[in-house]
């Protein structure tokens, strides 16, 4: 719960987030039960995953064995049971209204991926989310958004100094403050006499960076987000912190390959160790989307004469290009 109050709350976890799960739901697979694999939506599993660390899916199975179906669990229903090496897992349905049943589900029968794990004993079957690196870091932005907006506030609605001309009780002064607001409520023309002067606080004036360094400690959070989930500072909303000396191409490139190493391999893994040893990943969706990329592999190699034309337009009808 916390950790997707802090994405709620952040909007450089939202993006990241939401950006990398959202790509690893564009993967697809191939091999063994790739069928089942691709006609299931992920997006709440690889949330889960980034925003606490687990991700669970019961693997439901037909009377042949044959996978029928991915479940996905909510992490609040799951506990982890070691018993001498051997795992279980405990799966209530405490809602009610999952579609799933509680039980004790053996290892072979749930999908247990696991980000960032720990070494020994228990800790093996326990991840942990980048988040949990972001603590000071997210505390401190959410402070300085805080203070942003108050010195904002205070920028467009400043608050008024009444400078009096000679001494006056406590009463008079209270009594000139509410006829003067009196005066010039809602109004942009400020009424005085020659006994009165009236002044502009700005708490963030040209003498005051106030602003300026809160709006660093923002920028430096962005790039710790980025950092803490391994992706390119442009991914979550910081376009010109990416090397600039990368070019788009470059940086897309150092991303995928984030993205395959440090979280789609967690997945795969699982999958081959309990569903099937021959399933491989299929990332063409992400690195070419609207396979502009093969379109023109194709047409370079038309014309350089290693491949026919008609072998190349049966090339596109077989990717479904054409």
């Amino acid at each position: 719960t916390s950790g997707e109050q802090a994405v709620n709350a952040t909007p450089a976890l939202q993006s990241a987030v939401a950006t990398i799960s959202n790509d690893m739901n564009i993967v697809r697979y191939t091999g063994g039960q790739s069928k089942v694999l691709n006609r299931t939506n992920f997006i709440d599993t690889f949330r889960s995953l980034l925003i606490e660390g687990n991700a669970y899916m019961i693997v439901n199975k037909g009377q042949n064995g044959i996978i029928t179906g991915l479940e996905a669990v909510n992490n609040a229903d799951v506990t982890i049971n070691l018993d001498k090496g051997h795992v279980t897992y405990t799966i209530s349905n405490n809602s009610g209204d999952e579609a799933y049943s509680s039980g004790i589900y053996d290892d072979s029968q749930v999908l247990a991926f696991v980000l960032n794990r720990g070494t020994y004993g228990i800790e093996r079957y326990v991840g942990h989310s980048p988040i949990e690196s972001l603590y000071n870091t997210l505390q401190t932005s959410q402070l300085a958004q805080k203070q942003i907006d108050t010195l904002l506030k205070q920028s467009i609605q400043p608050k008024l100094l009444l400078e009096l001309m000679s001494e006056a009780t406590p009463e008079t002064k209270q009594a000139i403050k509410s006829a003067f607001m009196t005066a010039n409520d809602n109004d942009s023309v400020i009424i005085t006499d020659s006994q009165l002067s009236v002044k502009k606080l700005f708490t963030n004036d040209s003498n005051n960076d106030n602003l300026i360094n809160l709006s660093k400690q923002l920028s430096n959070a962005v790039n710790e987000v980025a950092t803490a989930f391994n992706i390119p500072a442009s991914k979550v909303g910081q376009a010109g912190a990416d090397d600039a000396q990368s070019s788009a191409e470059m940086i897309q490139k150092v991303y995928i390959d984030s993205l395959i190493h440090n979280y789609l391999s967690v997945i795969l893994n699982e999958l081959k160790l309990k569903v099937s040893d021959s399933i491989e990943l299929d990332v063409e969706p992400l690195v070419d989307a609207d396979n502009s990329k093969l379109i023109q592999q194709t047409i370079d190699l038309v014309q350089a004469g290693i491949l026919p034309a008609n072998e190349a337009q049966q090339l596109l009808k077989n990717k479904g290009v054409i």
